[in-house]
């Protein structure tokens, strides 16, 4: 009878209810939600311990990440499916029912865009060489501005879903906080600018790398030593680091001479005025066929060695040529052993290279008088006490 009467207690106090709820209900719903807790467990130690150690044996790590970041998420939906499934043999009334579905569907969208959100970094890896034939030497900068954007609008979707379960429209919002967002886009006009001006200068237009020498009205000469997508950082000839905003570079002409095809060498020789046609002939050959035996010089383009002027103490000889190599050492190199190549055909021929002179002519004088004549006759007619040139 005892027993009897403890059993009747029993099934008294099971079926007994607390604001319309049974204990039976509340034990069922408990076990329910504890039996996918446990499957959370199970899953977390089977299923994602097997695919870790199956994605470790490529030499990937695109796959590794992906498992890594699909986890938690996987995780969370038998905690939200548990925790719905265990309310569900519970009798609420309506209204209560209504609110617990509108919790239920903004987890699930919380989940959905959560999991976006956090497989955006693994994913992006397998665009890393698409940007890098697209972007160059930003590319990752690319990618990380490019990962922000979509973050955000992951997050500001992430928003208007979970807003959209409870009937709330979100865009009124989204409209004011526009409007007073007004001050800081005007601030920040000039930031945007530099962006587009650095994607269309080193994405769209390609107009430098890192490592070219350009001219610029903004920074003279230099090398590009850092791209970026706001600005360049170029390092002047006499060391000096510049870093200018791609805004100001985009509306300037750039020279990019790193991107010459040849390197031009262009010089002039001054002739002795006692130079005779004949020794000039065969100067002008003799330095036509020591350009034209250089097999550092490009023959395909234009190769000019003609007389230019007569001068005012010299009759010069114009040279116009390019080499193959395009390197500032080499170039020059070349520059000094065809000057000294020069200067020993010259000499060969029995001429010599004219230096500035001035001959000036004295009324009463029969033959004209250079300077440095006119000084040693000056000299000279101190010493003796003659009579000076101009009144010989």
């Amino acid at each position: 009878m005892d027993n009897e009467t403890l059993l009747q207690q029993i099934k008294i106090v099971w079926k007994s209810d607390f604001f319309g709820i049974t204990i039976e209900q509340m034990a069922i719903a408990t076990a329910i939600f504890l039996g996918f807790v446990f499957l959370r467990r199970l899953f977390a130690r089977v299923i994602i311990h097997r695919l870790r150690a199956l994605v470790k044996r490529t030499e990937n790590t695109f796959d590794d990440a992906v498992i890594h970041s699909l986890e938690q998420p996987l995780m969370f939906l038998f905690l939200i499916t548990g925790l719905f499934l265990a309310i569900t043999w519970i009798p609420f009334s309506a209204d209560v029912t209504a609110i617990l579905r509108r919790v239920q569907n903004s987890l699930i969208a919380f989940t959905i865009f959560w999991t976006l959100f956090r497989i955006i970094d693994p994913l992006s890896r397998g665009f890393n060489r698409l940007l890098t034939r697209v972007a160059g030497d930003v590319a990752n900068e690319v990618r990380d501005y490019l990962l922000k954007a979509l973050k955000v609008f992951i997050v500001g979707s992430g928003i208007v879903a979970v807003l959209a379960q409870w009937g709330i429209d979100p865009w009124p919002y989204f409209a004011g906080i526009g409007v007073l967002s007004l001050p800081f886009a005007f601030a920040a006009k000039d930031a945007v600018a530099n962006i587009f001006g650095g994607i269309k200068l080193l994405i769209i237009d390609r107009v430098f790398k890192v490592g070219d020498w350009i001219e610029a009205p903004s920074i003279g000469h230099g090398v590009v030593e850092e791209m970026g997508l706001s600005s360049v950082k170029i390092r002047k000839f006499t060391k000096a680091a510049q870093t200018v905003p791609n805004g100001l570079l985009v509306a300037e002409p750039i020279t990019n001479w790193s991107r010459m095809t040849h390197r031009r060498i262009k010089m002039d020789i001054g002739l002795t005025y006692d130079t005779s046609k004949a020794q000039f002939e065969r100067i002008l050959q003799r330095i036509r066929d020591y350009i034209a035996a250089d097999a550092r010089i490009d023959h395909s383009v234009t190769e000019m060695v003609h007389m230019a002027q007569f001068g005012e103490s010299s009759i010069d000889i114009n040279l116009y040529y390019f080499t193959k190599t395009t390197d500032w050492a080499e170039w020059r190199a070349i520059i000094e052993e065809h000057m000294l190549a020069f200067m020993g055909i010259i000499e060969e021929e029995g001429s010599a290279i004219a230096f500035p002179t001035r001959t000036l002519h004295i009324e009463g004088l029969d033959q004209p008088f250079s300077f440095r004549q006119l000084a040693e006759r000056a000299e000279k007619g101190g010493q003796d006490g003659g009579t000076s040139p101009g009144k010989a």
